[in-house]
């Protein structure tokens, strides 16, 4: 199972891809991602938090594979 550490580690990665690419228009990607990293740090349990923010993102498999759907195309 996955916990707010591994979900830590690929935010960190993402923001360091992020911000190697010296263009502008991944600046507020990089912003966005960090403030992800942020409010996960802060809170009191992070792994509560990450499964809440799963869940309003995907709430049922038929959501998610509308949304996977839609980054494919």
């Amino acid at each position: 199972m996955v916990n707010y550490k591994d979900i830590e580690s690929a935010l960190v990665e993402v923001i360091k891809v992020t911000y190697s690419q010296d263009t502008k228009k991944y600046d507020k990607m990089g912003l966005i991602y960090v403030g992800y990293l942020k409010t996960m740090q802060h809170k009191r349990d992070p792994d509560d938090h990450c499964r809440y923010v799963a869940k309003q993102r995907a709430p049922n498999e038929e959501i998610y594979n509308e949304r996977m759907a839609d980054f494919k195309d």
